[in-house]
C-alpha cells in the first residue's frame, strides 16, 4: 500500500464526524425500515489507524459499474476509490453516521457501536453495547495485519440499507434476522472464513507499540464512583439531545435533496440549506458542551492523564466512544 494512499485514508478516517446516535423516541418516530441489497456490492474493511496496531471499520459500496471501488488480493483490500472522484460511483462509510447494527428488524444504533478489536492473530468486528448489561456481539473476523484487510461476516450477518417511509437512505446496516436476545443466547459465532487459531504469546501484552482496542485506558484516570455517576448523567443527556438533533438533521437533509431534484426556488433551497447547517452546528455544540461537562468532572491530574493517553493512542474517537469507555 503506497504512502499517499494510506495517508489519504487516514486523513478521511481522522476527520470523520462524531458518531450519530438516536434515542428510542427518535428511532420510533423515524420508523426506519430495511431493504435488501446485492451483497457483492459491499465490503467490510478493517482499515489501519497509522502505526498504532489499531483498526477502524470502513464499509465500501460499489454503486455503479463505471470503475471498481476496491480490489482484493487474498484478504488484502486495495481501496481504489481513494484514487479518483468516486461521487456516484462508490459509497464510503467510516463511522456511525454511515453504518449501524440491525437485528430482528430492530435498529440498534442507540444501543451498539461497531468496532474492530484485535484478539491474538485475528481482528474481530464486534458490536459493543453502550450499556454494560447487554451482550457483546461478534459479526465477523479477519486475519490481523497492519494493512487494509477484508472482514468476513459470520453466518447470518449481511449488508442492507436503511429506509424511511419507503425511500432508501444512504445508511448501511450490518443486519441479522435473529433477535438480539437470540444472538445473546448463542455461543460464539463461527466466521465464514476459518479463523486463524489464537495463540497466546507471553511477551505480547507488554509491548506498548502494539496496543489493542480492547485496552481500557480509563484505568489511567482512576475515576471515583461519584465521577462515574456524573459522567453517566452527562452521557444520558448527550444521547437524548444528540438523538433529537440527528433525527431533525436527517429529515432536513432528505428534504433538501428532494428540493434540489424538484421545482423548489433558489430562495427555498437556500433557506433549507441554512437549516441543515444550523442543525449541524447544534450537533457540534452539543458534542462540545458534553466534553466540557466531562472536563469539569475531572481533576487537573485526570485531565492531564486523559490527554496523554489520547495522544499516545493516535485515535480519533467520537464523543459516544469517549464517554462509553469512561463508563466501563
Amino acid at each position: 500500500m503506497n504512502t499517499a494512499l494510506r495517508l489519504a485514508t487516514l486523513s478521511t478516517l481522522a476527520f470523520s464526524t462524531f458518531g450519530a446516535t438516536v434515542t428510542p423516541q427518535a428511532a420510533e418516530a423515524a420508523a426506519f425500515g430495511e431493504r435488501a441489497v446485492e451483497q457483492r456490492n459491499f465490503v467490510a474493511v478493517a482499515a489501519p489507524v497509522g502505526n498504532t496496531g489499531r483498526h477502524q471499520l470502513l464499509v465500501i459500496e460499489q454503486q455503479s459499474n463505471a470503475r471498481p471501488c476496491w480490489g482484493e488480493t487474498g484478504n488484502r483490500v486495495n481501496p481504489l476509490l481513494l484514487n479518483f472522484d468516486f461521487t456516484g460511483i462508490c459509497g464510503r462509510f467510516t463511522d456511525s453516521n454511515g453504518y449501524s447494527i440491525r437485528t430482528g428488524g430492530q435498529d440498534l444504533g442507540i444501543q451498539y457501536s461497531l468496532r474492530t478489536v484485535r484478539q491474538g492473530s485475528d481482528l474481530v468486528l464486534q458490536g459493543v453495547p453502550f450499556r454494560p448489561n447487554q451482550p457483546t456481539l461478534e459479526l465477523g473476523r479477519a486475519p490481523y495485519t497492519n494493512d487494509f484487510v477484508r472482514i468476513d461476516l459470520n453466518d447470518g450477518w449481511e449488508f442492507s440499507k436503511r429506509t424511511y417511509q419507503g425511500r432508501t437512505l444512504g445508511h448501511v446496516y450490518l443486519s441479522n434476522p435473529a433477535s438480539l436476545s437470540a444472538l445473546a443466547g448463542q455461543s460464539r459465532p463461527v466466521a465464514n472464513r476459518p479463523s486463524t487459531p489464537v495463540t497466546k504469546e507471553p511477551s505480547q501484552p507488554s509491548q506498548p507499540s502494539q496496543p489493542t482496542q480492547s485496552q481500557d485506558w480509563r484505568e489511567e484516570l482512576e475515576l471515583t464512583q461519584q465521577q462515574d455517576q456524573q459522567i453517566a448523567q452527562i452521557r444520558q443527556s448527550y444521547l437524548a439531545e444528540n438523538g433529537r438533533l440527528q433525527s431533525q438533521l436527517t429529515a432536513a437533509r432528505e428534504e433538501l435533496q428532494e428540493m434540489m431534484i424538484g421545482d423548489a426556488s433558489t430562495r427555498q433551497i437556500r433557506r433549507q440549506r441554512n437549516r441543515v447547517e444550523t442543525l449541524r452546528k447544534q450537533v457540534r455544540d452539543n458534542e462540545f458542551s458534553s466534553m466540557m461537562s466531562i472536563r469539569d468532572v475531572l481533576s487537573v491530574e485526570q485531565r492531564l492523564a486523559f490527554v496523554q493517553v489520547m495522544n499516545l493512542s493516535g485515535q480519533s474517537l467520537s464523543v459516544d466512544e469517549i464517554i462509553t469507555t469512561l463508563l466501563r
